[in-house]
């Protein structure tokens, strides 16, 4: 192996590049192409003044080691916080409601945990108490099911339809009903195979596997960075040595070589021994056609828009102390959550001010995303004014679109990734697949399979 070469400049593309110069002989050639003009793909911070925006990913899993063993491999770790703790709610058909304490994605780990909250009537609440006490009468699964069947028959319509499904799919971006369990909460199933049932396998969970657990701790269990994330992919690019990085160098086409593999790009045509793909599946099907198209032509991703708002603290009044909502498919609004980032992320923000972040588009209902900034907005203020007083108009807003966004994660999502890494090696070897659309939408999983992916590479050479 005397050349390496990795297509697209995301966090995943970057981090491929770091751990290649760490992994690989020093005489490979590492060569990093991205399409734009820029680095750092769905992470990007605005920055003006004292603000940071995010227009992408605003934080990570802290329990997930990886990125933070990255950040730290990159000179980072001292710029590393935790999000602010505060009460969440769920925005309901009829009006706000707060996210039960003691719950874990919605999941109770306490019978009682419930009973204040009004997103269930007294017999609803009753009815969940007894399918925690007297679980029903279903097994296990020992294949992949689906997320949404998998709960309803644990814990009824009510709670996975109000609180649940809101929740996970803010999450995901996708369908709790088509969504793979396996590859998106396998702890949920590994706990009931443990412990008997699933409210047994919750409450064991250990304190590092409580995602999203409301009111448990007061450290954050999501992290970030002082000045965005946009810092790690700046950085992760100031630290690259050996990485030759091409900007607005876009591949059309990829052939095979005798010993390789031939790159047709708008700046000239590139051999490389080994190749990273990074790139959203419909790109994948184009480069390499002998691959398994029907299993990519399945991950077409959901488009997402965020329409974040400034407001000085004056010219709003916000409807409860806290770090934001979700919203139900009950609710008769376009937005999908809001995120207080004074609240949640409070180093982002200077004292006297507001901002709020809104989410919008859902599968099967994303036209939205391609309004125009200004139908955005007013969307955005026009669901927003239904829960709160606005007084005076945002003093700025930054909107962004995720076109090429989450991919759905279906049930048997792992086995055929399996399957078809499987078939690229006998069929494309020395081509890598690595990016969102595979082993995990979370940053961290991104930065873990491509790393093991470069290890091994190094291994077998």
């Amino acid at each position: 192996m005397r050349k390496f070469t990795i297509v697209g400049g995301g966090i995943t593309g970057l981090t491929a590049a770091f751990y290649a110069e760490r992994y690989l002989p020093e005489d490979v050639t590492i060569t990093l192409l991205e399409a734009t003009d820029r680095l750092g793909g769905k992470i990007d911070t605005y920055e003006t003044g004292e603000f940071a925006v995010e227009r992408g990913p605003d934080s990570y899993v802290f329990r997930k080691t990886a990125m933070t063993e990255l950040i730290e491999d990159v000179g980072l770790g001292d710029e590393l916080v935790r999000n602010g703790v505060g009460q969440a709610y769920v925005l309901h058909h009829d009006g706000l409601h707060p996210i039960p304490k003691q719950t874990v994605m919605g999941i109770p780990l306490d019978v009682n945990a419930f009973r204040e909250t009004t997103l269930l009537s007294e017999e609803e609440h009753e009815d969940l108490k007894q399918m925690l006490l007297s679980p029903p009468d279903v097994k296990a699964p020992d294949s992949d099911v689906s997320l949404g069947l998998y709960l309803r028959e644990r814990v009824g319509d009510p709670i996975v339809d109000r609180l649940i499904e809101p929740l996970l799919s803010g999450i995901y971006a996708g369908d709790i009903d088509q969504m793979s369990a396996m590859s998106t909460f396998p702890q949920f199933i590994e706990g009931e195979k443990k412990y008997g049932n699933l409210y047994e396998g919750m409450r064991h969970l250990r304190p590092e596997q409580r995602v999203a657990e409301v009111g448990a701790k007061k450290v954050g269990q999501f992290a970030s960075l002082k000045r965005g994330l946009k810092s790690l992919t700046d950085r992760l690019a100031e630290r690259l040595e050996r990485t030759e990085i091409v900007l607005n160098c876009s591949v059309e086409q990829v052939s095979e070589r005798e010993d390789g593999y031939r790159l047709f790009t708008n700046r000239g045509d590139i051999d490389t021994d080994h190749l990273v793909l990074t790139v959203p599946p419909r790109l994948i099907r184009q480069f390499l056609p002998k691959v398994d198209s029907d299993f990519l032509a399945d991950m077409k991703p959901h488009a997402t828009a965020t329409c974040s708002l400034v407001f000085k603290e004056a010219d709003i009044e916000l409807p409860f102390v806290g770090t934001g909502f979700v919203t139900s498919q009950e609710a008769d609004v376009t937005i999908t959550a809001c995120t207080f980032i004074d609240q949640k992320w409070p180093h982002a923000v200077p004292e006297g001010y507001h901002v709020l972040r809104v989410f919008l588009g859902r599968p099967g209902a994303d036209d939205i995303v391609e309004a125009s900034d200004e139908e955005i907005i007013e969307t955005a203020l026009h669901d927003l004014r239904g829960l709160m007083r606005i007084h005076r108009e945002p003093i700025q807003t930054v909107v962004s679109r995720l076109r090429d966004g989450l991919p759905p994660y279906a049930v048997f999502h792992a086995d055929r990734v399996k399957a078809l890494r499987a078939e690229m090696s006998r069929v494309y070897p020395g081509v890598i697949l690595a990016g969102i659309a595979y082993d995990g939408i979370g940053m961290p999983d991104c930065v873990k399979s491509i790393r093991e992916q470069v290890k091994a590479l190094r291994e077998k050479n």
